[in-house]
């Protein structure tokens, strides 16, 4: 998979198929909202290992029944890759 950003067109192409994403800056980034902190937490974890089973980590952050996931690719300038699009679609596979 490349490390080449994608321009606008490929992000919003690839964002017509992946629902509740949106390129926000430099970012993909969704967030889910879960019954109550330990469910949240629970998704969070379940995100990192999915995270270091692909070798790209995105950021996530829980406030309370909350998670986001927040995805940019640092090898491609802090830009949106095919690495983002793809991990974006595993962690919706995952909590969706």
């Amino acid at each position: 998979m490349s490390d080449q950003p994608l321009t606008e067109a490929e992000i919003e192409l690839a964002l017509s198929d992946l629902p509740g994403w949106s390129h926000v800056g430099d970012r993909l980034e969704q967030t889910w909202t879960f019954d109550g902190h330990l469910r949240a937490l629970a998704a969070a974890t379940a995100v990192g290992f999915l995270n270091e089973q692909r070798g790209h980590h995105a950021d996530l952050t829980v406030n309370y029944d909350k998670l986001r996931v927040s995805a940019t690719t640092h090898s491609a300038g802090n830009k949106v890759s095919a690495k983002d699009t793809e991990l974006a679609r595993a962690v919706s596979d995952l909590l969706d």
